[in-house]
């Protein structure tokens, strides 16, 4: 067993588990299982269970879901339905309710074998393997193992004979349950013991196989079925087992062979055809596999795994269409196979057909909701509708089943970016970038937002390695520019600048961007040079006006910035930033000094505690001539931001500096 959950512990809720689970405890609530599921002796369920297997000794009261096997055993009790493709239900076992019989997945049935002789003394030849190799094939064992356990546990393969030796069908009865239980020391010790009566049943041969294929004691699982079909050749279900050994320990030219003896001896055994298939898909032959996959389904209409595959491999070869035809076909007899509305889901968003899609990707994650795949989906999915708050949702849900998951965590910055939820997205792409730091993307998102947030050391770093893994990225330029600005690196930053605008010469934020950079080095030619190409791309644009505006200033053409500013303004009312210059201008000018109070005052209101906004107030007090209103402004803006050097000179100024050409103070208006 891989979980053994012992007697006296009570559990209330949703229990999943994986692998092989031995359940001795008391627990209220639903079950999902990965493989298979056991209710001890001891054991209480009061909820549905959803397993591949199932077997019951205990009590349980609820609805039994199984892709495979339900077993009822001795002395058990089970109150409610069960779904199930084969049924075993052992004398002495109470069971009230209803059982629908789906479509049984692979197995290799068997004809009935002949009535046992009685004990012979004449041994069979046994022929033992040659090779011996260990080595498994894992990933068809991984395809085949939701109908069993890795040697493909197929219940109906063997039929139990009626025996004449006393004990005989017990014994072998009991090496079966105990295969079924995944208990294979014991089920080795039932058949051994029935070895012991009889050499001559291949049952009993099979049966050891079956145990040795499980314990991958490949060579021994070989001379087993190879001793079955001595004794019975037409048997298709053997050959089958074999080649399931061969194909385990790695001789693929031996397991190839078997397969195809089976599908001769037996060429109605659509589960023959359908594990053919995934060896072939194995090996590479994927003509020969989807062949063997539309075999299977011509023989098997219900037979769903077989579609399931041949879809997936359609998929493969471009031809989504066909491969949509055969999940939907596969979902009419088991309509509550989450990873048929999984596989389903996917055909259809790669085919354009989201809609279709998302009752799929609803239903996978509904029935399933710890599958990664289907909640990744199925956010995506709501993220292309644009419905954030279900995407979030779906996206958060992704992130708590694979924590470490950097794609996902990129994905949610995304979101709550789009959310203008900027520190849960810096929180977010944070972690992308330290799961991946090779993501460039992730590192560049992460780095614009650390730009805005104003942390421009972090910001460098971070910028500086998106750089590295994409050289060519005119943004991550940008943004890095923008960094290196803000920080005074202006020569770095112009060159970083002058690169965006290289590669994207028409982008409006680019060029205003290294217009700034040219203007604080001084370079104002430049600067006029590359602002008026933004005035061609955008005449109409208050950001470029206002920005041709400063040019002027810092050129000392106050006239002409003046000019610029006003129609800036016009463009743009509201914007502060343009309200102060233009005040601040006409100052300078000694122009228009009503309206320029008017204009700092209303700014003001909105933004007090801006030392520069008070700066202008000042400048305009002393332009009229009140010092004392312009020293008591100024001396406000020190207050807020008192290592600001430029404040302190106008403080000076403005004590010791009569202004000159003085402006007819600003009458107040009665309100």
């Amino acid at each position: 067993m891989d979980s053994y959950f012992e007697k006296g512990i009570k559990l209330t809720g949703t229990l999943w588990v994986k692998g092989n689970v031995h359940f001795d405890a008391d627990i209220e609530g639903q079950v999902y299982s990965s493989d298979h599921f056991i209710v001890g002796q001891s054991g209480h369920v009061k909820g549905d269970i959803r397993s591949v297997n199932f077997s019951n000794m205990g009590e349980v009261i609820g609805n039994i879901f199984t892709e495979n096997k339900v077993a009822l055993l001795k002395d058990s009790k089970l109150t409610g339905d069960i779904s199930t493709c084969h049924l075993v239900i052992d004398e002495g076992s109470n069971f009230e309710g209803r059982c629908k019989m789906i479509d049984a997945p692979p197995e290799v049935k068997a004809e009935e074998p002949a009535k046992s002789s009685k004990k012979s003394s004449a041994k069979p030849k046994i022929q033992t393997g040659t090779t011996d190799q260990s080595q498994s094939s894992g990933s068809w064992l991984k395809k085949i193992s939701m109908f069993g356990v890795a040697g493909l546990v197929l219940t109906g393969i063997f039929v139990f004979p009626k025996f004449s030796e006393t004990g005989l069908e017990e014994q072998v009865e009991a090496g079966y349950r105990l295969i079924r239980e995944n208990r294979y020391g014991d089920a080795e010790a039932e058949f051994k013991k029935a070895l012991e009566q009889t050499r001559n049943d291949p049952q009993v041969y099979a049966g050891l196989g079956e145990v040795f294929l499980n314990k991958k004691r490949y060579n021994e699982a070989v001379s087993q079925f190879k001793l079955s079909i001595e004794l019975k050749p037409s048997n298709s279900g053997y050959r089958v087992k074999l080649a399931t050994a061969y194909h385990a320990q790695g001789q693929l030219k031996e397991a190839e062979s078997s397969y195809r003896s089976a599908i001769e001896t037996g060429p109605q055994n659509a589960e023959a055809y359908y594990l053919f298939g995934t060896f072939m898909e194995e090996k590479g032959d994927q003509s020969e596999a989807i062949s063997s996959y539309r075999k299977a389904t011509e023989l098997k209409s219900g037979f769903y795994q077989a579609r399931q595959a041949l879809g997936q491999l359609l998929v493969k070869e471009g031809k989504a269409s066909e491969a949509v035809k055969e999940i939907t076909l596969a979902l009419k007899h088991d309509e509550d196979n989450p990873s048929l509305h999984l596989t389903l889901g996917k055909l259809l968003l790669e085919l354009n057909k989201g809609d279709e899609a998302a009752p799929h990707l609803k239903k996978a994650a509904e029935l399933l909701p710890q599958d990664f795949q289907a909640r990744i989906k199925l956010a995506d999915w709501y993220l292309e509708k644009g419905m954030l708050d279900q995407s979030l949702e779906s996206y958060k849900l992704a992130a708590s089943l694979e924590p470490k998951n950097a794609e996902v965590q990129a994905r949610l910055g995304k979101i709550y970016h789009d959310k203008e939820r900027p520190s849960n997205a810096l929180a977010a792409y944070g972690k992308a970038v330290q799961l991946n730091p090779n993501d460039a993307e992730s590192q560049y998102q992460y780095g614009k937002l650390l730009v805005a947030k104003k942390q421009y050391k972090k910001a460098r770093t971070v910028l500086e390695k998106a750089l590295s893994l994409r050289k060519n990225h005119s943004s991550t330029y940008y943004e890095l520019g923008r960094a290196l600005l803000e920080e005074g690196v202006l020569s770095e930053a112009e060159k970083k600048l002058s690169q965006a605008v290289k590669m994207e010469g028409e982008n409006i934020n680019y060029l205003l961007a290294f217009t700034d950079a040219q203007v604080e080095r001084k370079k104002y030619d430049g600067a006029l040079k590359s602002v008026l190409k933004a005035v061609r791309l955008e005449p109409e644009n208050s950001k470029v006006i206002f920005a041709v505006c400063n040019v002027y200033r810092k050129k000392g053409y106050y006239t002409v910035a003046i000019g610029h500013c006003e129609k800036a303004l016009d463009l743009n009312t509201k914007n502060p930033k343009i309200n102060n210059r233009l005040a601040w201008l006409y100052a300078k000018k000694r122009v228009n000094v009503d309206r320029g109070m008017e204009l700092i005052q209303r700014t003001l209101k909105e933004y007090p505690n801006r030392p520069g906004y008070i700066d202008t107030l000042s400048e305009l007090y002393y332009v009229q001539g009140k010092i004392d209103e312009a020293v008591e402004n100024i001396r406000v803006a020190i207050k807020i931001k008192p290592d600001e050097a430029y404040y302190k000179q106008q403080l000076w100024k403005f004590k010791n500096v009569a202004p000159k050409n003085l402006v007819p103070p600003v009458e107040k208006k009665e309100s």
